[in-house]
């Protein structure tokens, strides 16, 4: 709470011409394509919301498409909307252009582009990002830290030369990478912003689960050491609801392994499978609990799910398949009991990633995960390649194809592309290497992603390798909607003045593509449940300002905000259920769901009891509310 009053109260001093930042935003690409086209209708639906902030590009590119031939149509009106929907713009200066390559090193022409833009601009816009995520591939030719702070100073100072008003916000960056911001700090960018901005994404981790809150008290703290005074935006964070091809719901997983287990045991109708599934073990999650319930569907499949401690009885007599844990991770402890199951005959399934790239041991209750090189691998006969293990190997193929025919029961999801593939190169005795899968790029074959390894040598039975992403990176649209206002009340509780939810609206009809699932609203403008949730979280807090945090419970968050009269509550947990209780006073008290919907609660003789669960409640028309 003493940092929220201090960075206000430094705010109000420094700056007695700008109003109080009311918070609020959302990134939208506004400049261009058909956001241009449609920004009318995305300004309306915003100002709907209680949105008060778009972020938007003012890219270089656009307004000097060649040296001294300028063009301001399309952000003339952006302004101007803006304006009429009361919604403030963030814009960004940034980009190179071909004739000035990298503007670092042509920091003249660069400040002419600053000054034009900001000078034209200036009586509606106050806030002026530099550059967008300069810590990874947006900067040119490589991140550099000294050539940022070269380029944030001179920027910094034709701002404030063109209007002393302005706000320099630092380039938002790509996650919190305090070594570079502590590097370009030391260089002399500290003192040539004043709003700090980051852009800490996390998904699919939750907000709560990935330490949100502790990185920014790092943030902030890294600033004090360089004598503080400043304030910190998030100018890009969200949550896509993108799906990964290779996993849907579990079903090609599961007709892969179903595959090899006919030509792994050809004389066989019925076969028997068990699902790694420790709880705690990296790649024990989603994919595997939905290729376990794939294969159960399946009618000549029974699959069960087992521990670690279940492996060393695993009999191939009894059960065929073995499903490792997804990813790249292996128990290298119980690694002996795989490789004797496989030697006795079994199918050893390994789904997505490099098989045996990391050999996980559990030290003193944390799994480590060392870099493992052969050791899984070659007792498997299992050879791979990539460009960085091969010379003249691509990065990455287009296009799949199956080597299979319409009977082997697979159906393989559109969009597949695959970076690893597998080889023969260490099959031993009469081993057999089956692919499965091949990747190309056009007319060049590059490798196999999936293959079968059929043993006649030390080994007698079989590996499937599945060298695909089955990363589960994006979450559901109710998840979305559940997650966003957790996310922007953490942020406002550390002591942030604004958040920029990335983005307002999908990029584009690619369901398999993060960047073109992040919105808030579809490609065609109706709401996803975040739209909903953010509007209702606008709607409890008001011009929410950061009270305090109130202790009701381990595990419970319960938030107090400065609603302008009144003071809202938000309460929440990041997963189960608790009851709380709250010492409350107030004349018009209402209680709402995450989706702004009415909840029959209300207080008795003072005091309100709440269920506290995944999805925010906000109390509001509070005069006092005390955690009791």
């Amino acid at each position: 709470m003493l940092r929220n009053l201090l960075a206000l109260a430094g705010a109000l001093i420094a700056l007695p011409a700008l109003a109080q930042i009311i918070p609020f935003g959302v990134c939208a690409h506004l400049g261009g394509g058909s956001e241009f086209n449609d920004h009318e209708r995305e300004m309306q639906l915003m100002q709907d919301a209680g949105i008060r902030w778009a972020r938007a590009d003012f890219t270089w590119g656009y307004f000097e498409r060649q040296d001294d031939q300028w063009k301001f149509d399309n952000y003339d009106t952006i302004v101007a909307a803006s304006k009429k929907y009361d919604v403030t713009l963030l814009p960004i200066l940034c980009y190179n252009v071909d004739w000035a390559f990298p503007a670092h090193d042509h920091l003249d022409q660069w400040c002419e582009y600053v000054r034009t833009v900001v000078g034209r601009y200036k009586d509606d816009l106050k806030h002026w990002e530099v550059w967008n995520e300069p810590n990874i591939g947006f900067w040119k030719p490589k991140p550099n830290p000294e050539e940022y702070t070269r380029l944030l100073v001179a920027t910094y100072e034709a701002i404030k030369d063109t209007d002393p008003e302005a706000q320099v916000v630092y380039g938002g960056t790509a996650g919190i990478p305090l070594d570079f911001l502590r590097k370009t700090f030391e260089m002399g960018a500290f003192d040539a912003f004043d709003v700090l901005a980051v852009h800490p994404y996390r998904y699919p981790r939750l907000p709560e689960d990935s330490d949100l809150a502790g990185d920014l008290q790092k943030t902030w703290a890294l600033m004090d050491e360089f004598g503080g005074g400043k304030k910190m935006w998030i100018t890009e964070f969200g949550w896509p609801t993108h799906i990964n091809a290779v996993v849907g719901d579990g079903a090609f997983p599961a007709q892969l392994v179903h595959h090899a287990a006919t030509l792994r045991f050809p004389d066989r109708e019925e076969f028997k499978a068990a699902v790694l599934h420790e709880e705690g073990f990296r790649g024990c999650g989603d994919v595997g609990l939905m290729t376990n319930a794939a294969l159960e569907r399946l009618p000549d499949v029974s699959s069960r799910l087992i521990g670690l401690a279940d492996l060393a009885a695993l009999d191939p007599a009894d059960t065929q398949i073995l499903v490792m844990p997804t990813g790249e991770h292996y128990p290298a402890d119980y690694y002996d009991a795989m490789l004797k199951f496989v030697r006795e005959g079994g199918l050893l399934a390994h789904l997505g990633g490099v098989p045996f790239y990391y050999a996980n041991r559990l030290k003193d209750g944390e799994w480590e995960a060392p870099f493992a090189g052969e050791a899984g691998r070659e007792p498997l006969h299992v050879g791979w390649k990539a460009w960085w293990t091969r010379e003249g190997t691509p990065e990455k193929a287009r296009a799949t194809k199956l080597m299979v025919g319409e009977d082997s029961g697979i159906t393989l999801p559109a969009g597949i592309k695959s970076t690893r593939w597998l080889t023969d190169e260490k099959l031993q005795g009469n081993d057999k290497f089956v692919p499965i899968m091949s990747a190309h790029n056009g007319d060049e074959m590059v490798g196999y992603p999936v293959a079968l390894y059929l043993y006649d040598s030390d080994l007698k039975g079989g590996f499937l390798g599945t060298i695909l992403d089955v990363s589960m990176r994006g979450v559901t649209e109710d998840t979305q909607g559940v997650i966003l206002p957790r996310a922007l009340l953490i942020s406002l509780g550390e002591g942030l003045e604004n958040i920029f939810w990335y983005e307002f609206r999908d990029g584009g009809n690619d369901a398999t593509y993060n960047e073109h699932r992040f919105g808030t609203i579809h490609v065609d403008m109706t709401p996803k449940l975040a739209y909903v949730s953010y509007r209702a979280l606008t709607r409890a807090l008001g011009e929410a300002k950061f009270v305090e945090k109130l202790d009701a419970g381990e595990g419970n968050y319960c938030y107090v905000f400065d609603a302008g009269e009144t003071q809202t509550v938000a309460l929440w947990r990041a997963a189960g259920t608790d009851t709380v209780r709250l010492a409350v006073m107030g004349d018009a008290i209402e209680v709402r769901d995450y989706q702004g919907k009415a909840l029959a609660a209300s207080p008795v003789e003072g005091e309100l009891e709440l269920e506290a669960s995944s999805t925010v409640t906000y109390i509001t028309g509070l005069d006092t509310v005390e955690a009791l």
